[in-house]
């Protein structure tokens, strides 16, 4: 991914924090980068020798953050930061009212705090429901004048100088693409990623790359298990594993792998298991 110097990426544009101060700027503008729902119970505390330290309110927000790490790290450089690492901390979390978060004009929340205080309050819930969605299309408006457009997939606003699709739907769809390469990968462990790159939309390189580290870690832990696990029977979806793993390794189908490269793989004890007179579970 190609970054972009944070002065030329704001370059032109109000902000209510210092270009000399890159955290600031980012705290401005994490609603953004995250979505709303996101940034009120998160906020980046620290930057730093390219480590962002992230405060949430609780753990649960902190799994929501790593289950959402990939397609952050993706916005945060479209943003214009060269954030390697993303670091979790429970913390208090400012109030909207004490971030130097960026208004929008007509936004809720964008009014002055002395408009605020004379607003009567709603007659009934009908009219506070009228009142919110009037506010939240607002929203919308002055966002579509800033040049935020819908997302290609949901339909959620999203930030100008940000891709196509939300960060809730790009996730969605890295997730899906990495299920659909593992599944292909376990059936045809050989396979290149130009073959890959055909049967999915979308797969790059680095991903590809990426889906196969993955299943070889997680392939070798069962090999190394297996290994362990002497005078166990092994199971045929273990053994089939097994070959799967060679294969991925290797980039050779299983039918062409040598017995001494086998052996020399599992070792001599665990091949007379998985090849020998072993009984399948």
């Amino acid at each position: 991914m190609k970054f972009t110097a944070l002065g030329e990426a704001l370059r032109g544009i109000e902000l209510t924090g210092s270009i000399g101060d890159p955290l600031s700027v980012l705290q401005s503008h994490w609603g953004e980068i995250v979505g709303i729902a996101l940034a009120g119970h998160t906020y980046p505390r620290a930057f730093a020798g390219g480590e962002l330290t992230i405060v949430a309110s609780s753990n649960g927000w902190i799994a929501n953050l790593a289950w959402l790490e990939e397609a952050i790290l993706k916005q945060l450089g479209v943003h214009g930061y060269e954030v390697t690492r993303l670091i979790y901390r429970v913390g208090r979390i400012p109030s909207r009212r004490g971030r130097h978060e960026r208004s929008l004009p007509g936004a809720p929340g964008s009014e002055p705090p002395q408009r605020r205080e004379q607003r009567s309050p709603s007659k009934d819930a009908n009219e506070a429901l009228a009142r919110l969605r009037a506010e939240i299309e607002a929203d919308r408006r002055a966002k579509a004048a800033l040049g935020w457009k819908a997302c290609s997939r949901c339909g959620a606003l999203v930030a100008p100088h940000a891709g196509t699709t939300c960060v809730l739907c790009t996730l969605a769809a890295s997730e899906q693409r990495t299920r659909t390469v593992a599944r292909l990968l376990f059936d045809e462990p050989w396979m290149s990623f130009e073959r890959a790159h055909v049967a999915v939309t979308g797969l790059t390189r680095e991903d590809f790359s990426s889906v196969r580290r993955e299943l070889l870690r997680r392939w070798g832990d069962i090999v190394n298990r297996l290994t362990r696990g002497r005078g166990t029977p092994i199971a045929a979806r273990e053994r089939a594993i097994a070959l799967a793993f060679v294969a991925l390794k290797t980039g050779r189908v299983p039918d062409e792998l040598a017995p001494a490269t086998l052996r020399n793989e599992f070792g001599d004890e665990l091949y007379a298991r998985l090849f020998g007179t072993e009984t399948t579970r």
